[in-house]
């Protein structure tokens, strides 16, 4: 799974090489000082999270109600928390606080959940008289105080920063298939439901606000939005400038929402006096942007008169208006119809499309030669009027469709010698100097530059904040690959150097038009052409390998910390808010890494694992998100008999049955039953196997095109696609099933889910087959996949077993259709859910079961490239883990996951199974013609 970047960022803030628990974080003084100023001792305090908790004595335990929100800036949260305490201790009530300024702040920040944003202070009383009373106390103490407005409230009347809504008080958490925990509430009749936290005005049905007469305040062109997209997105409760009224005294009728943030939304819309179209973007008073914390109002403002000054140029979105509606500050801008620069590169990249032809390669670095011109003459003008963009990236410069550039969102450009930008820089595109220093400069802007470019040769900027030299190899590589020209690879290291001297305009303009793309290619690059190893470079590459396992095994002994109980090792961020056993993300997952490389597992490591609860009520029953994986893992280890008590505390979970495949549902499960009856020979877990398989039997949809095909929808309503969560998974399971019973009816179902996901296919442009991560309904995907948790290469790892199994030939055309899209060397992540390991393992599993030596070449070829995202620390070694932006020891994303992939080069040859990704290759011997 992965998490959208506002849910990323906040485990990115508080070390420079791992994802850590912003929880872990030390407060500083102010907030704290104020609170033990007023509150007495008798009080109960504590900390969770960014949360300091603060209950009377005797106070009564109330589970959900009407709660109230006191909204802050860092600027006032102080006194705000200094006039608000008096009348919360005098009152008697249960209340909580952020700890300090900088939680205020990243709280009230442009990329924070917007449900959540805004709340400085929330208090739980007991009734609702104590509501109304300590409300109309509160807002008589903090009249004249501004805060943000709380998108999921409504304001008390009469104040701007008091506001409230309908929710849990204590925590009741429902556990959810990939271990994320839902907030519930009681309902009247006893009844947990989901506790609802949108970023506009809801209430349980049960509710009646208490402010229900009261005159509801105005709103904003969210809710303009929500009139003509059919969604409630609203900033504000009632009332607004809906598409009757539009925006600006009419002048901007807005047609629908493009994007939603903290900061505000994105607004597609038309402007009535020119009958242009026109992008709206919308900023809310009090959201803190930056280290800084610049109130997005003013940056708005600010943005719009930069803007306004490069017009002239022609290389920046021309700005229409700035304006001000209810509380909220907009821009509006000319409509640019194109793509951004990064969605252009990705989609139109001969690397990615396996165009490897010289007209492939010529027409695709001719074109985007034009495009990069551009981008530095926007630099160049800039500079010459003294402004510094200081955030420039591939997805900020929109290409019209004759190829024109438009720089847009320019919130962290400044005068130089003045400042007000925002101070935010995107990875991989921005210097070390300037993340210091909260502010780019003339160098960090041709830095960006170089990371563009490398971007539109291979998209591996954002390894930068891991290791600068990661890009660089990957950059050599790829450069040697596709016999790039050395004048390219010379022009992206200068730029790429933050510590090289200004670029002269002039003579950087001359050197990428002298670029000599037209006569690159006289022929196939090295990368084109299907290889088989050479012994001696194998002997090399499995030198590599051996000395890259040692050094990821160390760094695994060396970065645990036994003394923490929210993780043992450096993984990805999910560790954090699922459980940290899971085999995806948590120990099991590494002990099963090293278990498989041939290290010893440390008694340390196993005993902080056993001391944690794996039973129902802690992990779900997946395979790689929960106890089916511990299971697994334990048993592979030789603790059987802990296998066996944690898979059958399983038994009966009520999660067993939500999801139906191999990450976290009962494919996965079912699985694991079928290994620990293997392992332990117990037929209670065959048992249990087979009435999974009784589950896919009633529960299966057959496809809508035509019989011979079926599929199992997801919890979510959609009808995942791949092997982790789809129909190539379920059918993996039915396979293994049918192995074991002997029973030919699984196969029969097995082979129905595969022919359902392998119909899902679409051909790209490049005629490559690759597969949507949810099955099309209407229009067509507009995201392919070609990894192993979605895509190509998942499918395939089923699709050959049962080719195998069978013995059905008609199968083999399928596999060759699918293998192109696996036979690559080059992708955004080394990682094995979704990146070249996973690749790599795919193509493994081709060449043991085919034979074929070019397969083989493929494989090398992948590991290569992962191996280039080695990174060397003193702890031993590592590679980058989701987004390439911080350091990961996991399995889905990180070291863990890479190890399985290479040590499995090592010992890899045709007929052997190797595949030590959670497969049941062991039971699965030919049943078909031939057998």
């Amino acid at each position: 799974m992965q998490l959208p970047w506002e849910n990323v960022l906040p485990y990115m803030n508080h070390d420079p090489r791992w994802f850590e628990d912003f929880s872990r974080r030390a407060p500083s003084s102010e907030h704290l000082r104020e609170y033990q100023a007023v509150v007495p001792d008798a009080w109960r305090t504590w900390r969770r999270g960014y949360w300091v908790i603060a209950e009377p004595p005797g106070a009564p335990v109330v589970g959900e109600g009407w709660k109230l929100h006191v909204s802050a800036t860092s600027r006032t949260s102080a006194e705000t928390l200094r006039r608000s305490l008096p009348v919360l201790r005098d009152a008697g009530v249960r209340f909580k606080f952020l700890m300090d300024p900088m939680a205020v702040r990243e709280a009230n920040g442009k990329t924070f959940p917007r449900a959540s944003s805004g709340k400085f202070i929330t208090v739980y009383p007991e009734d609702d008289i104590q509501f109304r009373a300590v409300a109309a106390e509160l807002t008589e103490a903090l009249q004249g105080f501004e805060g943000p407005y709380v998108l999921s409230d409504r304001r008390c009347p009469g104040s701007r920063v008091v506001s409230y809504r309908y929710g849990g008080f204590i925590s009741h958490f429902e556990l959810q298939p990939l271990g994320l925990r839902d907030l519930m509430i009681k309902a009247p009749d006893g009844s947990l439901v989901r506790d609802v936290r949108t970023p506009f005005w809801h209430a349980p049905s049960w509710a009646r606000d208490p402010y229900a007469d009261a005159e509801p305040a105005t709103g904003t062109a969210a809710t303009a939005a929500a009139s003509t997209t059919g969604k409630s997105t609203a900033a504000a409760p009632k009332g607004t400038a809906g598409t009757s009224q539009g925006l600006l005294h009419d002048r901007f009728k807005v047609e629908s929402a493009l994007a939603f943030s903290n900061r505000g939304g994105i607004y597609r819309g038309v402007d009535t006096e020119t009958g242009a179209d026109v992008v709206l973007r919308e900023a809310r008073p009090g959201v803190e942007v930056g280290p800084e914390g610049i109130d997005a109002v003013h940056l708005l403002r600010h943005e719009y008169e930069l803007l306004t000054e490069l017009a002239d140029t022609g290389l920046f979105v021309r700005p229409v208006a700035y304006f001000e509606q209810w509380e909220h500050a907009f821009i509006a801008e000319e409509h640019i119809d194109g793509s951004h620069l990064g969605h252009l590169s990705v989609t139109h990249n001969p690397l990615y499309g396996l165009d490897l032809t010289a007209a492939g390669l010529t027409d695709y670095y001719d074109r985007f030669r034009l495009l990069w011109l551009q981008v530095a003459d926007a630099i160049a003008a800039c500079h010459e009027r003294g402004i510094v963009l200081g955030d420039l990236s591939p997805t900020n410069i929109m290409v019209t469709a004759d190829d024109r550039i438009r720089v847009i969102d320019l919130e962290s450009a400044f005068h130089e010698g003045v400042g007000g930008g925002a101070g935010l820089g995107t990875p991989g595109a921005v210097t070390r100097r300037a993340m210091a220093n909260g502010q780019g400069d003339r160098r960090s802007d041709y830095y960006a530059l170089g990371g563009i470019i490398l971007c539109c040769v291979l998209t591996c900027q954002q390894n930068d904040l891991v290791d600068h030299a990661v890009p660089l190899r990957l950059l050599d590589s790829v450069a040697a690959d596709l016999a790039l020209p050395a004048e390219l690879v010379a022009l992206i290291r200068d730029l790429y150097d933050e510590d090289a001297p200004l670029p002269d305009p002039a003579v950087l303009r001359r050197r990428l038009t002298d670029l000599p793309f037209t006569t690159a290619w006289r022929r196939l690059p090295p990368l084109a052409e299907r290889v088989t190893p050479a012994p001696e470079s194998e002997t090399g590459l499995r030198k590599r390998i051996a000395a890259t396992l040692d050094g990821v095994a160390q760094y695994l002994r060396t970065t645990a910390d036994p003394q923490r109980e929210d993780r043992l090792f450096p993984a990805d961020m999910l560790v954090f808010e699922t459980n940290p056993l899971s085999v995806a993300h948590g120990v099991y997952g590494c002990l099963h890494a090293l278990h498989v490389t041939g290290n010893e597992v440390p008694d340390t490591f196993l005993a902080w694992a056993l001391r944690r609860p794996a039973g129902p009520k802690s992990l779900p029953p997946g395979l790689y998100y929960g106890s089916a994986g511990v299971a697994w893992v334990l048993s592979e280890l030789g603790h059987h008999d802990i296998a066996v008590r944690v898979l059958r505390d399983s038994a009966g979970h009520p999660l067993l049955h939500t999801e139906p495949g191999v990450l976290t549902g009962a494919a996965g499960h079912g699985m694991a039953c079928l290994r620990l009856w293997r392992d332990t020979g117990r037929t209670e877990f065959l048992d249990r196997a087979r009435d999974i398989g009784k589950h896919f039997t009633q529960t299966a949809v057959s496809a809508r095109h035509e019989n011979g095909r079926a599929h199992w929808p997801g919890s979510g309503g959609q009808t995942p696609v791949g092997y982790g969560e789809g129909a190539s998974g379920v059918a993996m399971f039915l396979l293994a099933l049918h192995a074991a019973t002997g029973d030919p009816a699984p196969l029969e179902l097995g082979r129905a889910g595969l022919e359902f996901d392998l119909s899902c296919g679409t051909y790209a442009p490049s005629g490559l087959l690759s597969f949507p991560p949810v099955a099309a309904t209407d229009e067509p995907a507009a995201v392919l996949r070609h990894y192993w948790d979605e895509g190509t290469a998942g499918i395939l790892t089923t699709l050959l077993r049962y080719h195998q199994v069978t013995g059905d030939a008609s199968l083999r055309a399928p596999i060759e259709a699918l293998l192109p899209d696996v036979r690559r060397k080059y992708t955004t992540f080394p990682q094995l859910f979704h990146g070249i390991s996973g690749l790599g393992n795919a193509l493994l599993d081709a060449y043991e079961f085919l034979g074929d030596a070019e397969l083989l070449g493929d494989a090398e070829r992948a590991a290569e490239a992962a191996l280039c995202s080695a990174v060397q620390r003193p702890e031993g070694v590592v590679f980058p883990g989701e987004q390439t932006v911080r350091e990961s020891c996991d399995l889905a994303t990180g070291s863990a996951g890479v190890a399985l992939f290479l040590d499995r080069f090592r010992t890899t040859r045709p007929g052997a199974r190797t595949n030590a990704n959670f497969l049941l290759d062991d039971l699965l011997a030919p049943t078909g013609p031939g057998a």
